[in-house]
Protein backbone atom coordinates (compact mmCIF):
# COMPACT_ATOMS: atom_id res chain seq x y z
CA UNK A 1 0.00 0.00 0.00
CA UNK A 2 2.93 2.90 0.82
CA UNK A 3 4.39 1.67 -2.08
CA UNK A 4 1.06 2.11 -4.42
CA UNK A 5 0.51 5.90 -2.48
CA UNK A 6 4.54 6.73 -3.41
CA UNK A 7 4.02 5.81 -6.88
CA UNK A 8 0.64 7.58 -7.13
CA UNK A 9 1.90 10.35 -5.75
CA UNK A 10 5.03 10.61 -8.17
CA UNK A 11 2.65 10.10 -11.06
CA UNK A 12 0.40 13.54 -10.17
CA UNK A 13 3.64 15.73 -9.60
CA UNK A 14 4.97 14.22 -13.44
CA UNK A 15 1.63 15.30 -14.67
CA UNK A 16 1.33 18.41 -12.58
CA UNK A 17 5.12 19.22 -13.96
CA UNK A 18 4.04 18.12 -17.12
CA UNK A 19 1.08 20.76 -17.13
CA UNK A 20 3.06 23.76 -16.11
CA UNK A 21 5.51 22.78 -18.67
CA UNK A 22 3.16 22.87 -21.54
CA UNK A 23 1.68 26.10 -19.98
CA UNK A 24 5.36 27.71 -20.47
CA UNK A 25 5.72 26.13 -24.09
CA UNK A 26 2.41 28.06 -24.42
CA UNK A 27 3.62 31.64 -22.86
CA UNK A 28 6.47 31.23 -24.71
CA UNK A 29 5.26 31.23 -28.66
CA UNK A 30 2.43 34.00 -27.68
CA UNK A 31 5.33 35.93 -26.50
CA UNK A 32 7.47 35.20 -29.50
CA UNK A 33 4.33 35.46 -31.80
CA UNK A 34 3.69 39.03 -30.29
CA UNK A 35 7.47 39.97 -30.71
CA UNK A 36 7.10 39.34 -34.18
CA UNK A 37 3.84 41.19 -34.89
CA UNK A 38 5.19 43.90 -32.99
CA UNK A 39 8.23 44.39 -35.44
CA UNK A 40 6.10 43.49 -38.36
CA UNK A 41 3.96 46.08 -37.60
CA UNK A 42 7.20 48.44 -36.56
CA UNK A 43 8.67 48.00 -40.09
CA UNK A 44 7.62 51.70 -41.64
CA UNK A 45 8.56 53.34 -38.34
CA UNK A 46 11.99 52.26 -38.07
CA UNK A 47 13.02 52.29 -41.51
CA UNK A 48 11.66 56.07 -42.21
CA UNK A 49 13.55 57.86 -40.00
CA UNK A 50 16.69 55.94 -40.75
CA UNK A 51 16.33 56.83 -44.78
CA UNK A 52 15.80 60.59 -43.74
CA UNK A 53 19.14 60.25 -42.30
CA UNK A 54 20.42 58.52 -45.17
CA UNK A 55 19.25 60.85 -47.19
CA UNK A 56 19.82 64.16 -45.92
CA UNK A 57 23.65 63.15 -45.28
CA UNK A 58 23.86 62.60 -49.20
CA UNK A 59 22.21 66.20 -50.05
CA UNK A 60 25.00 67.53 -47.14
CA UNK A 61 27.83 65.46 -48.66
CA UNK A 62 26.89 66.93 -52.65
CA UNK A 63 26.50 70.76 -51.14
CA UNK A 64 29.66 70.58 -49.07
CA UNK A 65 31.65 69.64 -52.16
CA UNK A 66 29.92 72.11 -54.41
CA UNK A 67 30.82 74.64 -52.22
CA UNK A 68 34.52 73.84 -51.60
CA UNK A 69 34.07 72.33 -48.54
CA UNK A 70 35.77 68.73 -48.64
CA UNK A 71 36.99 68.69 -45.24
CA UNK A 72 33.22 67.55 -44.22
CA UNK A 73 33.15 64.78 -47.06
CA UNK A 74 34.34 62.30 -45.36
CA UNK A 75 32.45 62.27 -42.10
CA UNK A 76 29.02 63.11 -43.85
CA UNK A 77 30.49 59.57 -46.05
CA UNK A 78 30.52 57.45 -42.79
CA UNK A 79 27.34 59.24 -41.37
CA UNK A 80 25.93 57.31 -44.46
CA UNK A 81 27.90 54.27 -44.25
CA UNK A 82 26.37 54.00 -40.67
CA UNK A 83 23.23 54.64 -41.55
CA UNK A 84 23.31 52.07 -44.33
CA UNK A 85 24.86 49.40 -42.13
CA UNK A 86 22.46 49.85 -39.77
CA UNK A 87 18.88 50.00 -41.93
CA UNK A 88 20.76 46.86 -43.54
CA UNK A 89 20.53 45.12 -39.57
CA UNK A 90 17.28 46.15 -39.28
CA UNK A 91 15.53 45.20 -42.84
CA UNK A 92 17.23 41.63 -41.48
CA UNK A 93 15.25 41.72 -38.21
CA UNK A 94 11.85 42.87 -39.54
CA UNK A 95 12.19 40.13 -42.89
CA UNK A 96 12.51 37.22 -39.97
CA UNK A 97 9.79 38.49 -38.12
CA UNK A 98 7.53 38.90 -41.18
CA UNK A 99 7.98 34.96 -41.65
CA UNK A 100 7.77 34.23 -38.15
CA UNK A 101 4.27 36.02 -37.69
CA UNK A 102 3.14 34.59 -40.93
CA UNK A 103 3.35 38.25 -42.78
CA UNK A 104 6.25 37.83 -45.49
CA UNK A 105 4.17 37.50 -48.96
CA UNK A 106 5.35 36.54 -52.17
CA UNK A 107 5.28 38.26 -55.83
CA UNK A 108 5.43 35.97 -58.58
CA UNK A 109 6.54 36.76 -62.09
CA UNK A 110 8.33 35.77 -64.92
CA UNK A 111 11.63 37.17 -65.26
CA UNK A 112 15.09 36.94 -67.16
CA UNK A 113 17.36 34.38 -65.08
CA UNK A 114 20.62 35.65 -67.33
CA UNK A 115 19.22 39.49 -66.60
CA UNK A 116 18.92 39.08 -63.19
CA UNK A 117 22.33 37.22 -63.11
CA UNK A 118 24.23 39.65 -64.46
CA UNK A 119 22.33 42.98 -62.36
CA UNK A 120 23.68 40.61 -59.26
CA UNK A 121 27.25 40.30 -60.79
CA UNK A 122 27.46 44.35 -61.24
CA UNK A 123 26.40 45.07 -57.45
CA UNK A 124 28.70 42.28 -55.99
CA UNK A 125 31.69 43.17 -58.10
CA UNK A 126 32.83 45.98 -56.19
CA UNK A 127 32.16 43.68 -52.36
CA UNK A 128 34.25 41.12 -54.09
CA UNK A 129 37.46 43.27 -55.35
CA UNK A 130 37.17 44.52 -51.25
CA UNK A 131 39.18 41.48 -50.21
CA UNK A 132 41.22 41.11 -53.61
CA UNK A 133 38.87 38.47 -54.69
CA UNK A 134 38.21 36.74 -58.10
CA UNK A 135 34.31 36.75 -59.41
CA UNK A 136 33.47 34.25 -62.07
CA UNK A 137 30.18 33.81 -63.42
CA UNK A 138 29.13 30.99 -65.13
CA UNK A 139 25.23 31.23 -66.58
CA UNK A 140 24.17 29.84 -70.64
CA UNK A 141 22.59 33.15 -72.73
CA UNK A 142 19.98 30.59 -73.53
CA UNK A 143 19.00 29.82 -69.62
CA UNK A 144 15.49 30.93 -70.21
CA UNK A 145 13.26 32.10 -67.84
CA UNK A 146 12.29 31.54 -64.13
CA UNK A 147 8.62 32.09 -62.52
CA UNK A 148 9.51 33.38 -58.67
CA UNK A 149 9.47 36.21 -56.24
CA UNK A 150 12.71 38.01 -58.23
CA UNK A 151 13.43 40.32 -55.09
CA UNK A 152 13.56 37.57 -52.91
CA UNK A 153 15.86 35.73 -55.21
CA UNK A 154 18.29 38.31 -55.77
CA UNK A 155 18.47 39.40 -52.02
CA UNK A 156 19.52 35.44 -51.45
CA UNK A 157 21.62 35.11 -54.10
CA UNK A 158 23.31 38.12 -52.63
CA UNK A 159 23.64 36.88 -49.40
CA UNK A 160 25.29 33.87 -50.38
CA UNK A 161 27.68 36.13 -52.79
CA UNK A 162 28.46 38.34 -49.60
CA UNK A 163 29.62 35.86 -47.46
CA UNK A 164 31.91 34.46 -49.71
CA UNK A 165 33.25 37.21 -50.03
CA UNK A 166 33.76 38.06 -46.42
CA UNK A 167 35.05 35.23 -45.52
CA UNK A 168 37.30 35.19 -48.64
CA UNK A 169 40.66 36.51 -49.19
CA UNK A 170 42.59 36.65 -52.45
CA UNK A 171 40.50 34.05 -53.97
CA UNK A 172 38.29 32.65 -55.72
CA UNK A 173 34.32 33.53 -55.71
CA UNK A 174 31.86 31.24 -58.60
CA UNK A 175 28.36 31.58 -59.25
CA UNK A 176 27.28 28.92 -61.73
CA UNK A 177 23.71 28.87 -62.97
CA UNK A 178 22.15 25.45 -64.42
CA UNK A 179 18.65 24.14 -65.28
CA UNK A 180 18.26 20.36 -63.64
CA UNK A 181 15.87 17.78 -64.39
CA UNK A 182 12.66 17.43 -61.92
CA UNK A 183 13.73 18.06 -58.27
CA UNK A 184 9.70 17.02 -57.07
CA UNK A 185 7.02 16.57 -59.87
CA UNK A 186 4.63 16.91 -57.10
CA UNK A 187 5.81 20.23 -57.11
CA UNK A 188 6.49 21.66 -60.07
CA UNK A 189 6.43 19.30 -63.50
CA UNK A 190 8.69 22.16 -65.14
CA UNK A 191 11.90 23.24 -65.24
CA UNK A 192 14.69 23.66 -61.90
CA UNK A 193 17.15 25.50 -61.70
CA UNK A 194 20.51 25.51 -59.17
CA UNK A 195 22.38 28.55 -58.55
CA UNK A 196 25.32 27.66 -57.11
CA UNK A 197 28.03 29.33 -54.92
CA UNK A 198 31.36 28.58 -54.25
CA UNK A 199 34.55 30.27 -52.48
CA UNK A 200 38.24 29.42 -51.49
CA UNK A 201 37.74 30.83 -48.26
CA UNK A 202 37.74 29.66 -44.78
CA UNK A 203 35.51 27.00 -44.70
CA UNK A 204 33.68 25.66 -41.57
CA UNK A 205 33.83 22.20 -39.40
CA UNK A 206 31.14 19.78 -39.72
CA UNK A 207 29.52 20.94 -36.42
CA UNK A 208 29.74 24.67 -37.66
CA UNK A 209 27.38 23.72 -40.43
CA UNK A 210 24.81 22.07 -38.64
CA UNK A 211 23.71 25.29 -37.10
CA UNK A 212 24.42 27.61 -40.31
CA UNK A 213 20.48 28.36 -41.13
CA UNK A 214 19.65 29.08 -37.51
CA UNK A 215 19.02 32.83 -36.67
CA UNK A 216 21.21 35.09 -35.16
CA UNK A 217 23.69 31.98 -35.26
CA UNK A 218 27.31 32.21 -37.15
CA UNK A 219 30.06 29.64 -37.47
CA UNK A 220 31.42 30.37 -33.59
CA UNK A 221 31.99 33.36 -31.59
CA UNK A 222 35.54 34.19 -33.24
CA UNK A 223 33.95 34.43 -36.28
CA UNK A 224 31.15 37.02 -35.26
CA UNK A 225 34.15 39.48 -33.86
CA UNK A 226 36.52 39.29 -36.48
CA UNK A 227 33.77 39.60 -39.98
CA UNK A 228 30.73 40.97 -37.56
CA UNK A 229 27.12 40.21 -38.92
CA UNK A 230 23.99 39.42 -37.03
CA UNK A 231 23.49 35.47 -38.45
CA UNK A 232 20.59 36.54 -40.20
CA UNK A 233 21.60 36.24 -44.10
CA UNK A 234 21.56 32.60 -43.89
CA UNK A 235 18.30 31.64 -41.88
CA UNK A 236 16.19 34.58 -44.16
CA UNK A 237 18.15 32.98 -47.88
CA UNK A 238 16.54 29.07 -46.56
CA UNK A 239 13.20 30.81 -45.42
CA UNK A 240 12.98 32.65 -48.43
CA UNK A 241 13.45 29.86 -50.85
CA UNK A 242 11.59 27.61 -48.74
CA UNK A 243 8.47 29.50 -49.71
CA UNK A 244 8.76 29.36 -52.84
CA UNK A 245 9.16 25.63 -53.23
CA UNK A 246 13.12 25.28 -53.38
CA UNK A 247 15.72 23.91 -50.74
CA UNK A 248 19.27 25.36 -50.13
CA UNK A 249 22.18 23.05 -48.91
CA UNK A 250 26.30 23.47 -47.96
CA UNK A 251 29.28 21.41 -48.49
CA UNK A 252 32.53 22.91 -46.40
CA UNK A 253 35.77 22.00 -45.81
CA UNK A 254 37.74 24.28 -43.12
CA UNK A 255 40.52 26.03 -44.72
CA UNK A 256 39.59 24.85 -48.41
CA UNK A 257 35.76 26.85 -48.94
CA UNK A 258 32.34 26.58 -48.91
CA UNK A 259 29.90 25.84 -51.57
CA UNK A 260 26.13 26.67 -51.29
CA UNK A 261 23.26 24.55 -53.63
CA UNK A 262 20.12 26.57 -54.11
CA UNK A 263 18.07 24.37 -56.19
CA UNK A 264 14.35 25.87 -57.04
Amino acid sequence: RDLDNRVQDRTTKLMKAMEEAEEARVKAEDANRSKSEFLANMSHELRTPLNAIIGYSEMLEEEAADIGEDDFVPDLQKIQGAGKHLLGLINSVLDLSKIEAGRMELFLEDFSIKEMVEDISGTIMPVAHKNNNHLSIFCPNDIGELHADQTKLRQSLFNLLSNACKFTEDGDITLTVEQISTVDSSICDGPWFRFIVSDTGIGMKDDQIEKIFDAFTQADASTTRKYGGTGLGLAITKQFINMMGGDISVESTQGQGTTFSLVI
